[in-house]
Formats: structure tokens, C-alpha cells, sequence
């Protein structure tokens, strides 16, 4: 389901804006990445870079965050990297923000670090995770209510939580909606994703649909909450140390190019 991303616009968008140091990783997330895109989505580009060495020697710190959000070749593309220093961390925090840029299968750029990555990300895997999807869970369901009803936030309050539910009963970063919705018996997924579809980007719910549809928020909170307590994820990851190590590694060679 879902408009298929365009990968090349983005790879001319990233050259038009590039960051202040090395792309390691950029990724398509937001809907096309969620399986429930409209043909005027927008351009969701979430990536990774890694500053030259020499600006953390010194007096000054790089900015941890390179961000652009322009329309480009007629599409609205939002772009936004993470230094690499401030992108582990986050990791290592459970952020589900960095864990789905890093597992996309979109990406744009084809580096060596990816694989190396995509372990470390792995073996961070932790409870932690919990506090951040239970919360963007909450702050979507406000986000929701406070405007006209949308499918597009409604879709977004299912996708939080189902991504939270599969990664803390499986180790595994899902970000896809019509995935989990099925392996997770929530068939009305379907419909909602139909609506927008048939419309656009902003397409507005009736009261009788939002209703109907916001019924399953109490369900994916008591799921939500089932996961942690049944989780086989240990409570905070286990890799820092291999992290750092990595990271070190990663800056020496930027400095030295061996």
C-alpha cells in the first residue's frame, strides 16, 4: 500500500542541502515509509552525518542537527540529520525516531558504516524503547483531537504503537502499518488507509469514522503496556561500550582518512 517513494528526488534534494560533514546514512520514514503515503505526501528524509574531527577539537561543537523543508521539483521535501555523536546517543536511548531511520529499507546513500550500524543498533535494543513510543503514542492521540480529525494522525496513533508493540515483543524495528496491523488482528487498519488514499494528504475523517476508529486507542495502550511487562528485551542496551568504541573509531579515521 502506499505510493512508492522518489529515491532520485531525494538523492537531488540531499545534494542541494547537504549537511555539515560525510552523509552515513539518509533513509525515507514518515508515511511512505508506514505504508500509507498519498500521491502529495510529502518527502520524509531522516539521515545520519558525521562532522569533521577537527570541529570537536576545538572551541566551538558542531550543530548537532542540519534541517531544510522547502518544496523541490514540486514535492515538499523535510530533511533533517543527525550528527553522529548525538544520533548514538539517542540510539542508546531507545529513540524510535533513530532506530527507523537506521533499519528503513529506503536509503539513499550506500556507505559502509550502514552495515555496521545496523548491529550496533540491534544489540542496543532495549526497554528503554518503551518510554519513547509510549509517549509519541500519547502526543499523537492529542495532536488528533486537537484539530479536525484526520486519517493521517489517526494512522499515525496506530503505526506508534503497533512499532512500539513488535519491537518490544520481538527485537524487531516494523515501521510498516499494514504489516503489523495484520499480524497484530487490527483489520480496521485497512479501511482507514483506504480513506486516505481515496483522498489526500489532509483527508478529513466524518465524526461517525473518528469515532469508530479512535475506539482501538484503549486496546493499543493495554498492548503497549502488555509488551513491556512481557518483553525478552533487557532493560537498557547492552552494546555501549562496543558503541563508543565504534564511534571512536569512526572519528579517528575522519581525521587521519586510514
Amino acid at each position: 500500500m502506499g505510493v512508492v517513494p522518489d529515491l532520485d528526488r531525494g538523492r537531488r534534494f540531499l545534494a542541494a542541502h547537504p549537511p555539515p560533514g560525510r552523509v552515513l546514512l539518509l533513509a525515507v520514514t514518515g508515511s511512505h515509509n508506514y505504508g500509507f503515503s498519498s500521491p502529495d505526501s510529502d518527502l520524509d528524509l531522516k539521515g545520519i552525518h558525521v562532522a569533521p574531527t577537527e570541529r570537536l577539537l576545538g572551541l566551538g561543537r558542531p550543530a548537532e542537527a542540519h534541517d531544510r523543508l522547502e518544496v523541490f521539483d514540486g514535492q515538499e521535501c523535510d530533511l533533517t540529520t543527525n550528527e553522529v555523536g548525538r544520533a548514538m546517543s539517542l540510539m542508546l536511548k531507545g529513540n524510535g525516531n533513530m532506530l527507523e531511520r537506521i533499519f528503513s529499507p529506503f536509503q539513499l546513500v550506500d556507505t559502509p558504516e550502514i552495515p555496521a550500524m545496523r548491529v550496533l543498533a540491534q544489540g542496543s535494543l532495549s526497554q528503554a524503547c518503551f518510554g519513547h513510543y509510549a509517549g509519541y503514542f500519547q502526543g499523537m492521540q492529542r495532536e488528533h483531537t486537537r484539530a479536525t480529525p484526520r486519517a493521517k494522525s489517526l494512522l499515525y496513533t496506530y503505526r506508534v504503537a503497533l512499532t512500539g508493540v513488535h519491537l518490544l515483543r520481538t527485537g524487531e524495528v516494523e515501521a510498516h502499518l499494514p504489516t503489523l496491523a495484520e499480524r497484530y488482528g487490527l483489520a480496521e487498519v485497512e479501511e482507514l488507509i483506504a480513506i486516505k488514499a481515496e483522498g489526500a494528504e489532509k483527508q478529513a475523517l466524518t465524526p461517525a469514522e473518528d469515532e469508530r476508529f479512535r475506539a482501538a486507542w484503549p486496546r493499543l495502550e493495554q498492548m503497549l503496556r502488555d509488551a513491556k511487562e512481557g518483553s525478552p528485551l533487557p532493560e537498557r542496551p547492552q552494546n555501549r561500550d562496543a558503541v563508543e568504541r565504534w564511534l571512536i573509531d569512526l572519528r579517528r579515521h575522519e581525521l587521519l582518512g586510514a
